[in-house]
């Protein structure tokens, strides 16, 4: 007959634990309770063993159970806090970690999980007075002095939140995430230099941590650097070839700065690592459509399916499909399933677009407004970039005098090329669509919106110092110019002779005196359309927010940009008598041989034979990097010509700026008068 043993003791217990045999511990521990269920010290034992053997959920009943019966004890309460956070029920951890409790806790657990939770749920404030209590019990405590920085960063308490990193870094040198703290929280303060040494300091001390480049990224877009910015996250994905999301990251990096093909390379990258990404999925397929492949975004669906990337990115993929089919309304209920799975710039302007197809332009507004006011909340300060730029434009306009033009130092020797042919023209006044239609020529090779004028104008020393430059200097500019059109075109010297370079960059408006500078004999095509259209087209437009286009993210601001830019280019134009052929838009869209044939004529180009066919130019150019690529390649379409009409509601604030420039150039707030056709126009 088998006798049953008595109960083991609190002793043997916790003598067992001591031994380190804790699944032993735990046995014995069990047979006492179950003896003993009204016992605190037996509860609390057992529920320290269950929590120090990883068993949390077994930990909690235990734990509670002491608790009820001796509330007072602060031991019970860290470990059925600290339990209880590890099973999931944070509100119910935060009940027990109160500030109170944890001044009373001498081992300071209590306020570290009081300050973890309070973190979490965004309670700065409770977090912060957890982790002050812990560094001022514990001076040397470095993760709790780094956590501290960070919440006070999340305050906007910048300049604390520095001070409390450094103490961790003095602490803890060799921490690689504090390095990355305090170069985001420097970044916070616009400490730029200090951030900036911080972050050179923390690469070349983890020379294989992709964290200090991506901190890097974050520092370089806030100064503007974009190019340079783009360059360090790549380098960041390199050394971290199984990181799905940081491929991602550089995939939608690479989509707002229009580069598509290395967006495109990324995000596969990302698929490869992590086939159920589904974020990697949906920006691919949105790549696929902004280069005018939609016939390859079906694969792209088919993948994600297949790997379970989830319900809402398959939705958006659908959107995309349905958009580009002209199926609106099942688009916009395709984007209802998306959630915010994607980021909220998108949705805004997809969900936009349909809805200005649709017919329902005071909702389509309220979705564009939403997307500018996203972009500029932005760290890199948009509308204030925005405001420098049309500073330094009016500085520029000012330069702009005969007696500044009286005093230029003698032209360049002629070039042994052609002079481009130069396209502005306000950004969404069609200059996508003009350039596609001159490429019926095939001499014709497109610069689409190239820096490369802006870059010969720094190299002469910008527009005050151009007047007084050498032949010799101006010559070397222009050769660079060209050098650089040559490399991105990929043309050997033979062919270069024989093309014919047409240069379009809308923002050419403010550049007449550097064209003219290298290129004396230049002429320029102006593209114009009614400067409602095109600011309403602007302000609908989601561009990459440098800061010429960051104008476009208020009316207020797009408006001004519209004032200052023509009155600069009305004088420009009449200071240097520039040759000039205007397209009107309106008229182009209407008859584009009419239009075009007496330019062709003008710029020296070769009119094709039978129909103007930009839909096959736009095809065969490759990817189309301006705002207008799906535009380009279908037919001509009149939607976009007077649209501004059923938005003149929300135009009415800007509409007094814009009214002269309306009036000068032939159109009309009260009728859809339009410019007379080149030549004989404006």
């Amino acid at each position: 007959m088998q006798t049953e043993l008595p109960p083991p003791t609190l002793a043997a217990i916790a003598d067992t634990a001591r031994r380190g045999r804790l699944d032993e511990a735990a046995l014995m521990a069990s047979r006492a309770v179950a003896a003993a269920p009204a016992d605190p010290v037996l509860a609390a034992l057992a529920g320290a063993i269950e929590a120090m053997r990883g068993q949390p959920t077994r930990a909690v009943p235990l734990l509670e159970t002491a608790h009820r019966l001796r509330p007072e004890d602060i031991t019970v309460r860290v470990n059925l806090a600290e339990s209880l956070y590890r099973t999931g029920n944070a509100l119910r951890a935060r009940s027990l970690a109160t500030l109170e409790a944890a001044r009373a806790d001498r081992s300071l657990r209590l306020a570290s999980l009081g300050g973890a939770l309070a973190a979490e749920a965004e309670d700065h404030d409770a977090a912060i007075a957890f982790y002050r209590h812990v560094v001022g019990a514990r001076p040397d405590d470095w993760s709790a002095w780094n956590n501290l920085g960070n919440v006070l960063e999340a305050t906007g308490q910048t300049d604390a939140a520095i001070d409390a990193l450094r103490r961790a870094l003095a602490l803890a040198p060799d921490s690689a995430p504090i390095h990355i703290n305090l170069g985001n929280a420097l970044i916070a303060a616009r400490r730029l230099d200090e951030a900036e040494a911080a972050i050179a300091a923390a690469h070349a001390q983890f020379p294989q941590d992709p964290m200090p480049l991506v901190t890097r990224h974050a520092l370089l877009r806030q100064q503007g650097a974009e190019d340079e910015a783009f360059a360090a996250l790549v380098e960041a994905a390199e050394l971290a070839p199984g990181d799905a999301r940081l491929h991602h990251d550089v995939g939608a990096e690479a989509s707002r700065l229009a580069l598509f093909p290395e967006a495109e390379a990324a995000f596969r990258r990302a698929i490869a690592v992590d086939p159920a990404l589904g974020e990697a999925h949906a920006w691919l397929a949105a790549v696929l459509e902004r280069v005018n492949r939609e016939d390859e975004i079906p694969a792209v669906a088919e993948a994600a399916a297949a790997a379970g990337a989830g319900a809402p990115f398959l939705a958006f993929i659908d959107a995309l499909t349905l958009k580009r089919a002209g199926r609106n309304e099942e688009a916009l209920a395709a984007l209802e399933a998306v959630g915010d799975a994607i980021t909220p710039e998108r949705l805004y302007n997809l969900r936009g677009l349909l809805l200005d197809r649709l017919g329902r332009p005071d909702e389509a507004f309220a979705a564009f407004t939403a997307m500018n006011q996203h972009w500029q909340d932005d760290p890199t300060d948009p509308r204030g970039r925005a405001a420098a730029y049309r500073a330094a434009l009016v500085d520029a306009a000012e330069v702009l005098t005969p007696q500044w033009l009286a005093g230029w130092t003698p032209p360049p020797p002629p070039a042994t090329r052609r002079t481009p042919l130069f396209i502005a023209g306000f950004p969404r006044s069609g200059t996508t669509l003009l350039d596609t239609l001159l490429m019926t020529d095939p001499a014709v090779a497109v610069l689409e919106e190239e820096p490369f004028i802006t870059e010969a104008e720094a190299l002469l020393g910008g527009v005050d110092a151009m007047a007084e430059a050498s032949p010799e200097a101006i010559a070397a500019a222009r050769d660079a110019y060209f050098a650089r059109v040559d490399a991105l075109l990929g043309l050997s010297p033979e062919e270069a002779a024989q093309r014919i370079i047409v240069d379009k960059q809308p923002m050419h408006l403010n550049k007449v005196a550097i064209i003219r500078r290298l290129f004396p004999d230049a002429r320029v095509i102006l593209s114009l359309r009614h400067p409602c259209d095109v600011l309403l087209s602007c302000y609908l437009t989601h561009f990459r927010t440098n800061s010429a286009m960051a104008n476009f993210l208020d009316l207020g601001d797009a408006a001004a940009l519209y004032d200052i830019t023509f009155a600069h280019w009305e004088k420009a134009r009449a200071l240097f008598d520039l040759p000039v052929a205007t397209v009107v838009y309106e008229q182009l869209i209407e008859d584009p041989e009419a239009v075009l044939r007496p330019v062709f004529e003008w710029a020296d180009l070769t009119f094709p034979e039978g129909a103007l066919d930009h839909t096959r130019a736009a095809r065969e150019r490759g990817v189309v990097t301006s705002a207008s690529y799906s535009q380009v390649t279908e037919p001509l379409y009149r939607r976009a010509a007077g649209r501004w009409h059923r938005y003149a509601a929300h135009l009415a604030p800007v509409l007094p700026v814009l009214r002269p420039w309306v009036e000068r150039f032939g159109y009309s707030l009260e009728d859809g008068r339009i410019p007379p056709a080149w030549p004989g126009g404006v």
